[in-house]
């Protein structure tokens, strides 16, 4: 089989369960939004978890500025972190295995993100593709993102993540690991994305589980230059930053 060549584009995966479904399509809309056309540096895929319904009309409203996809995730897994460890994994799995067999582009990397993000500049995608190929000019590059300690005990990359469309590294990743009930995958793989090679993606921070945000946090972040912001709960972040970039 004809081995395509690497795509300059991005996959974005969101990934969403019952609970964070509004939120997530809301997410989707805001990304739409900020696309002044058709997107030729992303294209878009919905993971939905097994027990959850996708939503069509966000789907038709991204389809709009992105080329799309759509996966219900096949695993069972459910709570605190095993739901997220299923469907996470089950994105790369469906990653691999359709690029593997070329069904779809042979894309550099794929950044997977939840309900509880925002992007806080318009250009976000072009920044952090191009910042991807930054970092890759340095050194060969497997997973990039924002670099947290958890407890003090093992740094580790939080799974808001952009992680290489390489071949071998997926088959490792799909084919290789498994991941224990009772540990997020972040935490647990750790040591591995280490050795495959890792980065601290500019632009990036992580509130892990924060339940609101105020107007001078938002500021403050933006002073920073952040362009992607994980862990608020509510809507009070993508409410600052759509009234920053789309009024």
């Amino acid at each position: 089989m004809k081995t395509e060549k690497t795509s300059p584009k991005i996959l974005l995966a969101l990934q969403f369960w019952e609970k964070d479904r509004r939120q997530a399509m809301e997410l989707a809309r805001f990304i739409a939004d900020l696309e002044p056309g058709h997107c030729e540096t992303a294209d878009f895929i919905f993971v939905n978890r097994f027990d959850c319904l996708p939503d069509k009309d966000t789907e038709g409203y991204v389809s709009r500025k992105f080329n799309f996809y759509r996966y219900k995730s096949p695993r069972r897994e459910t709570g605190w972190p095993d739901g997220c460890n299923g469907t996470w994994m089950s994105t790369m799995e469906w990653f691999y295995f359709m690029a593997e067999a070329n069904k779809i582009p042979r894309y550099k990397t794929i950044f997977t993100f939840e309900a509880d993000c925002v992007p806080l500049r318009s250009d976000w995608i072009k920044y952090f593709s191009a910042a991807w190929d930054t970092i890759n000019k340095m050194g060969k590059i497997y997973v990039a993102g924002r670099k947290l300690e958890s407890h003090g005990i093992r740094e580790h990359v939080n799974g808001n993540a952009f992680f290489s469309g390489d071949l071998k590294f997926l088959h490792w990743l799909v084919k290789r690991t498994r991941i224990p009930a009772g540990v997020g995958w972040d935490y647990y793989l750790a040591d591995e994305f280490r050795r495959w090679g890792w980065a601290d993606m500019p632009g990036m921070e992580c509130w892990w589980n924060t339940p609101t945000f105020t107007e001078e946090q938002f500021r403050n972040e933006l002073n920073k230059g952040t362009a992607w912001l994980h862990g608020i709960k509510d809507r009070s972040l993508i409410e600052f930053s759509r009234k920053l970039l789309l009024t």
